[in-house]
């Protein structure tokens, strides 16, 4: 999350629809800790994409992807693919 974040959000999601695919899921990064608003961000995209928000990564310390992966609910990814069949 940070500057244009809510402009590129939209942007893939409609470029992910345009082909005729489906967004299974989204995640939301702080990769600047220090970005104004991003709660609001957040709930933005909440509303505008139609897809579950997978997790919000928070601004990590050290860049290990299973620390990373401790903030995803998977789960929603799995029903979100169910729902699709």
């Amino acid at each position: 999350m940070r500057l244009g974040c809510i402009s590129h959000a939209l942007l893939i999601a409609e470029a992910i629809a345009a082909r005729g695919l489906t967004l299974a899921g989204w995640v939301a990064n702080r990769v600047d800790p220090d970005m104004l608003y991003p709660d609001e961000n957040i709930a933005t995209l909440k509303q505008r994409i139609d897809a579950p928000l997978l997790g919000v990564i928070p601004n990590l310390a050290s860049r290990d992807a299973a620390h990373a992966a401790d903030h995803l609910d998977i789960g929603l990814l799995t029903h979100s693919l169910q729902q699709q069949d």
